[in-house]
């Protein structure tokens, strides 16, 4: 047992766990799990409302994907900032100043709606303000791990962290589209920002062993930090295949649910807000499956062959759902025929569900790999910085969803959504023929 194990061995509790949920007996990790519990279910709710709430106010999806666009700009621009200062201060007063800065802007987004006073230019500045934040939570959150759980829980500690963000997606979600339809999107707000107190609160419990960090010294040769972050990913060929495909997800997979979802939910299934929580809760059913597979099954081989498979899985996956929207939307299978696989669901949209359970069980897989791949091949003084790189992946989520928008609004979101989920397949096609470290990765 090495000296970081030994430390981590000092937070543990008097009870224990095995297998799937063997990275709770860490006092720290389950704080920083609790936090990151309450600080999905206010995000899930908001992942529901705000798609809802722009298409009341312009029923426009170009507007989806400009929104969107304004998220993951400012999280691009302070993404390696943000990995820097993950490297060179305390991350437990990372994560807390981050959530307190997010409760703040809830607050008051949370305000004006029930004020009635909300506008489409405060979305764009809620969604703007809360890309920048949240750009300096993820590196620290994700390079704390390594330092409160042994190197050998990592991948289970990932894969619950990614279970707690779709756990809470299925209450999330569900109580979204029903918070929406019997108080408005007044109480969905609302419940948001008492859910960020909780966020606040387990993250102020937090007391993780770290080591001494260089602080305000580091800052002053953050230029060098910055090209040093860069150089150190693009050198080692694992790390730079698995920036590449994450690269790849984030152009063509993450569109889905900000941009296309509710397009499918509103404009052609035409089940309304409930209907659109209920839909993304079951992803999130699938979400929480997949993540406690990947716990339990914690894998240590063949790792970078399934980030690949899961990448072109989930591609295959798109494009069925948006063909078998196809039985619904133009009664190639009549709604009104006498074939139910739930109560009162029509065949063709039990399809529709099933598949989103299973989308939803490829997301919860592919993510945890990724960032357990990465914190465990980066040294520790540069997981924060290597993190911090994986934000420029989400340059393309820019690209993405604003392509996603004005596609969706150019052909439809069907047939833009089967050109989406081509874009992963030939992604995963070619990473695995042209780069055999990606292939190689254990």
């Amino acid at each position: 047992m090495d000296a970081q194990d030994r430390e981590n061995n000092e937070n543990k509790p008097a009870f224990s766990f095995k297998g799937t949920f063997a990275s709770l007996q860490y006092r720290d990790f389950v704080y920083l799990w609790m936090g990151q519990i309450t600080h999905a279910f206010a995000l899930w709710i908001d992942q529901i409302a705000k798609p809802l709430l722009i298409l009341y106010l312009t029923d426009s999806p170009v507007h989806l994907g400009l929104v969107l666009v304004a998220r993951t700009v400012p999280a691009v621009g302070f993404g390696l900032l943000a990995g820097v200062i993950a490297d060179n201060f305390n991350r437990r007063f990372i994560l807390l100043a981050t959530k307190w800065v997010v409760l703040a802007i809830t607050a008051l987004f949370a305000l004006l709606v029930v004020l009635g006073l909300i506008e489409l230019w405060h979305i764009y500045a809620y969604n703007f303000l809360r890309g920048g934040t949240m750009a300096f939570d993820q590196p620290a959150r994700r390079a704390m791990i390594p330092s409160i759980v042994p190197s050998n829980l990592v991948t289970n500690a990932m894969a619950l962290s990614t279970g707690s963000m779709t756990a809470t997606r299925i209450a999330g979600a569900a109580g979204a589209g029903l918070l929406i339809s019997v108080s408005g999107f007044e109480g969905a707000y609302v419940v948001m920002t008492i859910a960020y107190v909780g966020a606040v609160f387990f993250t102020w419990k937090l007391r993780p062993i770290e080591p001494a960090r260089s602080g305000y010294q580091g800052i002053k040769s953050m230029g060098n930090d910055l090209v040093e972050g860069l150089k150190y990913s693009w050198r080692f060929r694992e790390i730079r295949g698995v920036l590449i495909i994450g690269m790849g997800w984030f152009t063509f997979g993450m569109a889905f649910m900000q941009v296309f979802a509710p397009l499918f939910a509103v404009n052609i299934l035409e089940i309304g807000n409930e209907g659109f929580g209920y839909m993304v809760s079951l992803s999130a059913v699938g979400s929480t499956i997949g993540a406690l597979l990947l716990a339990a099954g914690n894998p240590s081989r063949n790792r970078g062959v399934l980030m690949l498979s899961l990448l072109a899985i989930y591609g295959v996956l798109l494009i069925g759902f948006s063909a078998s929207t196809y039985l619904y939307s133009d009664n190639i299978i009549p709604r009104s025929i006498d074939i139910f696989i739930w109560d009162g669901v029509p065949f063709a949209m039990s399809v529709v569900f099933v598949i989103m359970f299973f989308l939803g069980m490829g997301q919860s897989t592919f993510f945890p790999l990724v960032n357990a791949v990465l914190v465990e091949k980066a040294e520790d003084n540069m997981r924060g910085r290597v993190l911090g790189v994986l934000s420029l992946d989400r340059a393309m989520t820019t690209f993405g969803g604003a392509a996603a928008g004005f596609l969706a609004a150019a052909v439809g979101s069907q047939q833009a959504q089967i050109i989406f989920g081509i874009g992963l397949i030939l992604t995963a096609g070619l990473m695995y023929i042209v780069y055999p470290p990606l292939r190689k990765i254990d």
